[in-house]
């Protein structure tokens, strides 16, 4: 037969009944009860949620008590089992009848419940009496007329908990012989009310009490409950987690009526019994009022000098005579946004540029094998990720010996003053550069057009069209010079063409087509190319398309590669032009601009109806 067949098989209300369904199914009931199929209703409820509960239950029915049990239940009778089932309750119990018996009459008259923790019961067990703890209720079962049928019994034994509080009771008594001599304050408290077990002279003379043992602590010292200390002891027996106090404040009562605070350290410690459940707490407590008082007097000290010291707008640090640092001031840390203590010891130098941690090292460990003051410019790492300019001094204390006991120094940040003075000299050195340039440039355009020009006239009327093209091409790139040094000069090459040819564009924009992407010349690129723009428009001016109203200059460029390609075309109605004879100056200051300042070339081809020029730069030429 199947498990399901099997369960099937039985009455309702054993159904699910486990291994004591079976033996109740099984048993003759002639002798007691009757028949199963005669029970009454009221057993049948009872019997099922007797069988059906985890928890060891039994159910002793009529005037006779005859018992019944569950599976849980089954242990406790120990060897009476299984022969008890059925039985009446005196016959099973006849050893301890004289304890149990007027529990269940009285349920049985009264209709009252039982219920009883740690009963000793002396029952016999293989043979032998042996002592034995238990937890059990007794409650009346009543049938549908309110009449009183049977004792509903639940319970479970408690001996090991029972022996092992006795145990721990003896330990207690031990430990109190142990710890009478004990120079530390130690006492003992029992169960959740933290009733004193055991207290020691010194625990006594911490707190001005000798009557505290069989108190709980709140009745005892009612003074620390309003302070908290019960509350504490609640969560330790509770949550079974030991609590260390570190010179906490106590008042306590003196016996004269007086408050006298007292600074504690202290450990309340819960102890356990062989279950692993709390049944009390241990407590060692030590006074240290003098030591805190004097730790709060050296603190008040301190806090005073780093008032001092945080105030003065300078990092501070000190360092051991060897030169371990273990003092740097809020200063440091708000100006390197590194974490307190990540630049004690020798790693201050996390925070110095690369390049200058060599010779602050070597300096200050001259410094501290000769005492001489430290003294040194480094770049140091500024909490916005940059690095900054300061000056680093040290001055060494001696004791009376002459022996240094310890170095004191400062960091002041000078990085404004120094990029200033770099600043100062960078435009010094570029003026003078610019200005040698302009000189050369200038000497160079006057010494040519000289020999070129036919008269005075003629030289003053090409050189001040060639320093006007300097002087546009100066215009252009001024707005990047004066944003600063750290920016980048540059000119829109769209721009300065326009700029160069605009004295020959008034009515004439629908000639002149530029077309190219946009790119930017530095300071030397932009001049030359200045230069070159001239002497091209000047020709174009006097022998091109911007003679006639019909001419036309079409300008293109394009990047190919690593240079730059321009494409000059002008194009005229009449077939008069012709190659010249001779390279005149102009051509000769743009050829040599093209080739020399850019890096590049220049050709003519000369055509009837007009004349094509292709120009070439070097990229790498273009930006400087």
């Amino acid at each position: 037969m199947s498990i399901d067949e099997h369960q099937n098989a039985r009455p309702g209300f054993l159904k699910n009944g486990g291994f004591m369904a079976d033996l109740i199914l099984e048993r003759d009931w002639s002798d007691g009860l009757g028949p199963i199929e005669t029970w009454p209703a009221a057993l049948r409820s009872a019997l099922s949620i007797c069988l059906n509960s985890s928890f060891p239950t039994a159910i002793y029915w009529g005037p006779e008590l005859r018992l019944l049990y569950n599976d849980s239940w089954s242990h406790i009778p120990g060897e009476r089992h299984p022969w008890a089932l059925g039985r009446p309750a005196a016959e099973v119990w006849s050893d301890i009848w004289d304890v149990v018996g007027p529990q269940f009459h009285q349920v049985m008259a009264t209709g009252e419940g039982v219920t009883t923790y740690d009963q000793l019961l002396v029952m016999d067990r293989n043979g032998i009496p042996t002592e034995g703890y238990w937890n059990y209720s007794l409650s009346s079962i009543r049938d549908e007329h309110g009449n009183i049928v049977g004792v509903y019994n639940q319970g479970n034994e408690t001996t090991a908990a029972v022996l092992a509080r006795r145990q721990a009771q003896e330990e207690i008594n031990r430990l109190g012989r142990l710890f009478a001599q004990a120079p530390a304050a130690i006492a003992i408290t029992e169960g959740p009310s933290h009733v004193f077990k055991l207290v020691n002279p010194a625990y006594e003379a911490l707190v001005q009490r000798s009557d505290l043992v069989g108190k709980p602590v709140a009745e005892a010292l009612p003074e620390v409950e309003d302070q908290g200390f019960v509350r504490l002891l609640d969560t330790v027996y509770l949550s079974n987690e030991p609590y260390k106090g570190t010179a906490v404040a106590v008042e306590f009562i003196t016996p004269n009526g007086e408050r006298q605070l007292r600074y504690v350290d202290f450990v309340f410690q819960p102890i356990t019994d062989q279950a692993g459940q709390s049944a009390g707490i241990f407590i060692q407590a030590s006074d240290v009022t003098e030591a805190t008082t004097a730790m709060a007097a050296l603190l008040e000290s301190e806090q005073r000098f780093e008032a001092i010291v945080n105030s003065i707008d300078q990092m501070i640090w000190s360092t051991r005579p060897d030169g371990y640092h273990d003092y740097f001031n809020q200063r440091w840390y708000e100006y390197t946004g590194v974490p307190e203590g990540v630049t004690d010891g020798t790693d201050w130098e996390r925070v110095f540029h690369p390049d200058d941690r060599a010779e602050a090292w070597a300096l200050w460990q001259k410094s501290l094998a000769t005492g001489e003051p430290y003294h040194v410019e480094y770049r140091l790492r500024h909490r916005s990720g940059n690095y900054r300019w300061v000056i680093g001094r040290a001055q060494c204390v001696r004791d009376e010996s002459g022996e240094i006991i310890r170095w004191y120094g400062t960091c002041t940040d000078i990085h404004d003053l120094k990029v200033a003075e770099e600043a100062r000299q960078l435009l010094l050195s570029e003026l003078n550069h610019r200005v040698k340039n302009l000189f050369a440039i200038t000497a160079g355009m006057i010494n040519m057009t000289a020999r070129s020009s036919a008269s005075v006239g003629a030289m003053a009327e090409a050189l001040h069209g060639r320093l006007q093209a300097l002087a546009k091409a100066h215009h252009l790139i001024q707005p990047a010079i004066t944003h600063g040094l750290h920016g980048t000069e540059s000119v829109a090459f769209h721009a300065l063409l326009e700029e160069i040819l605009s004295p020959h564009l008034s009515d004439r924009q629908s000639q002149v087509s530029l077309t190219g992407p946009e790119l930017r010349l530095g300071p030397n690129a932009s001049t030359s190319f200045a230069l070159i723009f001239h002497e091209l428009a000047t020709n174009a001016a006097k022998y091109g398309p911007f003679r006639e109203p019909v001419g036309r200059l079409d300008v293109r460029w394009q990047m190919q590669g690593s240079s730059l390609s321009l494409e000059w075309r002008e194009t005229v109605s009449r077939s008069e032009i012709r190659a010249p004879k001779q390279e005149g100056f102009g051509s000769k200051l743009a050829r040599t601009s093209a080739t020399h300042q850019l890096g590049g070339s220049i050709d003519f081809e000369w055509l009837p109806g007009g004349v094509n020029i292709a120009l070439t730069a070097a990229t790498d030429r273009l930006s400087k």
